[in-house]
């Protein structure tokens, strides 16, 4: 397979091939995955129904993950009533907690950290616990080198203080605080656009960085970069490095090791569970209509609901979808229709027999895992977190490819079962978290973020802090909602 075919088999949600918004729900796709955490999301509102009460105007919310039920908390908290719609049979979006091996996992976004204020906020505000993921910092490393060969060692090792480990990312990050002084402020300081075109693999093939160095480097920025390190832009890791107080340890503790006890999904419950919305699931959104006194959402199946102004909490590959009167500006159409780079692949593994906490590393965008993750080991088997560049290097649904890959790192394993959501291939997301390609970290942030006359967009695809983050996702969702209530004040 050539380079150019590689790059596009990586796109997400290439084409025809793809399921259809109406076929995706007639099929059921998912169905035993979606279903497990729809009923407990859909119940803590179910007592909702039509917004009882004065209200100060009407607001539509499309999109029920983490940024659309955030807007619907703070706006129907401040007064207004707020009609939910969401195209799958759950909420969450590109987040949702399922059952694996009969323990309740995150097939979606997963990890956080208490450097991330917006959700670390929410965290504290409803008392949520956190699970650490061992293998994330595990003594023992399986790790393949450039020419396919298996090795073991031992982190302390390697690198025998924190101080040693952040030197390797100094070595790949050397000028970041200059660069990039205001992390969260992305307009504030503007030197670090230049590093947005430039991508991951043109850096570290300048970086002044040993072989196990840049092995690790290569792996951990082309599992964060959902892609390989070729397709992603520089500025992308180099804001979590900064927003992580350019610290390679820390960067690596929010990235990849503490979760939320229950999942993602106990705490969007607790969220939405505050907002007081008419929630309807299975309601995908065909046209949004700008009138003269308000809005017009018209749904797949011609159903019509109207409001005072809209928040538009679909991801950033997904707004081509839908049809805007007024047209979408121009900047905003394009960078959907190019879509950003995040198309890799997380799987959940059953191993038989309880192997001893490691991380596995393996670089490359031609690999079917570049990352390991141990999880936990007890009743006689191992539970493994894995990342991989895309859905072209690995299958992440076919046992027999999946333990292909995983003898790459434990040659004597056996994988029990495997599996992992196909977010690719879901209509209502076309890729997995934000990542984005070479010009995307700022050439498309400001037309991402802005109105659209009554129509206001929220989705950590376009934060300003952690974008695709479940913290970006909050943080946006606040904007809008603050952007609608400047709106409608009046």
């Amino acid at each position: 397979m050539s380079d150019n075919e590689k790059k596009e088999v990586r796109r997400p949600y290439a084409g025809p091939t793809a399921p259809s918004r109406r076929g995706f729900l007639a099929a059921g796709a998912g169905a035993s995955v979606l279903v497990a955490s729809a009923g407990a999301l859909a119940a803590s509102t179910a007592e909702a129904g039509e917004y009882k009460g004065k209200s100060k105007g009407h607001v539509i919310v499309i999109g029920g993950g983490f940024a659309g039920c955030t807007a619907s908390r703070e706006l129907s908290r401040s007064g207004y009533k707020v009609t939910l719609l969401e195209a799958r049979n759950r909420l969450g979006g590109r987040t949702f907690t399922s059952k694996f091996a009969g323990e309740m996992v995150d097939m979606g976004g997963t990890w956080v950290h208490w450097s991330q204020p917006h959700v670390w906020s929410e965290i504290r505000r409803y008392g949520m616990e956190l699970d650490e993921t061992v293998g994330a910092v595990a003594e023992n490393v399986i790790y393949i080198d450039y020419d396919g060969k298996r090795h073991e060692a031992k982190w302390s090792d390697i690198w025998p203080t924190a101080e040693d480990h952040d030197k390797v990312w100094r070595k790949y990050y050397p000028d970041a605080y200059e660069m990039m002084p205001f992390p969260s402020m992305p307009f504030q300081d503007l030197k670090w656009i230049e590093t947005d075109n430039i991508t991951m693999q043109e850096k570290l093939d300048t970086a002044d960085l040993s072989e196990i160095e840049k092995i690790y480097i290569d792996c951990y920025h082309s599992t964060c970069g959902a892609n390989a390190m070729d397709q992603v832009s520089y500025a992308y890791i180099l804001r979590w490095y900064a927003h992580a107080g350019y610290s390679g340890t820390c960067i690596n503790d929010l990235g990849l090791r503490f979760k939320i006890k229950g999942g993602t999904k106990a705490l969007l419950e607790k969220i939405i569970g505050d907002a007081n919305a008419d929630i309807h699931l299975s309601t995908p959104v065909r046209k949004v209509t700008q009138t003269k006194n308000g809005v017009e959402v018209l749904t797949d199946t011609d159903k019509k609901f109207t409001a005072d102004a809209v928040v538009c909490a679909m991801p950033q590959n997904v707004l081509r979808d839908v049809e805007f009167s007024p047209a979408l500006p121009a900047g905003k159409l394009k960078a959907s229709e190019d879509t950003h780079a995040g198309s890799g692949t997380k799987l959940h593994v059953q191993l038989e027999g309880e192997y001893e906490a490691f991380g596995g590393w393996a670089p490359g965008g031609d690999v079917p895992i570049n990352y390991v993750l141990w999880d936990s080991a007890k009743n006689g088997h191992t539970h493994l977190i894995c990342f991989g560049p895309g859905t072209d290097t690995l299958d992440m649904n076919d046992t027999e490819a999946v333990q292909k890959a995983i003898e790459t790192f434990l040659p004597d394993a056996k994988v029990i079962q495997a599996f992992g959501y196909g977010w690719n291939d879901d209509p209502y997301s076309q890729g997995v978290w934000f990542s984005p390609r070479p010009g995307q970290a700022y050439g498309i942030l400001e037309d991402m973020q802005s109105s659209h006359g009554r129509i206001h967009f929220a989705s950590g695809d376009w934060a300003n802090s952690w974008r695709g983050f479940i913290d970006g996702a909050i943080e946006q969702g606040l904007v809008a909602a603050d952007k609608v209530r400047d709106q409608l004040k009046g």
